[in-house]
């Protein structure tokens, strides 16, 4: 995550001018060149080498480049580069998956969920079953998982649908996963569900 932070903020555009606001256009288009350059040959991993410190503080991650290790691959002064634009704030969010905690960007997009949205499609699909007259051991043992999980995630299969296409889309917040619809109760009214799902 962390190389692929790096290699962003080495990639906004106009960053060559901003590091070198003394420098001559030339100077600038070269910086320019290699930056790109960089962005075209390098793996994320590679980018770790430029970074020199990150703090975490809640909800918050400040990313520090090497400005001598910078001005080294971009063979320029590091004396000209102006540190300020050394310096990245990302507000980020916690997101959990099962026993596993993953740091999510605020900036960056959430993408598909597949497990989310393999829940959702089984939850219709055990809605449509107990509407059919099975019962929640029944739809278990046939589908080898326990009653538990069925009773868990049955809700996924009443949520309203901008919130499933939201979903779909690869468009919902990073605290919308199938753990957190497991361990918290969601609403059965949709306007309740929306917003809940715009407060995660």
């Amino acid at each position: 995550m962390i190389g692929g932070l790096v290699a962003s903020e080495l990639g906004r555009p106009g960053l060559a001018a901003a590091l070198l606001p003394t420098a001559s256009a030339a100077d600038i288009a070269g910086a320019a060149t290699a930056l790109g350059g960089r962005a075209a040959h390098d793996d994320a991993a590679s980018y770790l080498g430029l970074v020199q410190r990150i703090d975490l503080a809640p909800g918050l991650l400040t990313l520090k480049l090497n400005a001598d290790t910078i001005a080294k691959r971009l063979d320029i002064d590091a004396n000209d580069i102006d540190l300020d634009q050394l310096v990245s704030r990302h507000s980020f969010q916690l997101r959990k998956r099962g026993i596993e905690t993953k740091i999510v960007l605020a900036d960056a997009p959430t993408g598909q969920d597949e497990t989310l949205i393999r829940n959702i499609a089984r939850a219709h699909a055990w809605f449509e079953r107990i509407k059919a007259g099975e019962t929640f051991a029944q739809i278990a043992e046939a589908d080898g998982t326990s009653k538990r999980r069925v009773q868990q995630m049955i809700d996924l299969a009443f949520l309203a649908p901008d919130i499933v296409a939201d979903v779909l889309g690869g468009k919902q917040p990073a605290g919308f996963t199938s753990y957190s619809c497991k361990t918290n109760e969601f609403p059965s009214d949709w306007s309740e569900q929306r917003a809940r799902f715009a407060a995660l």
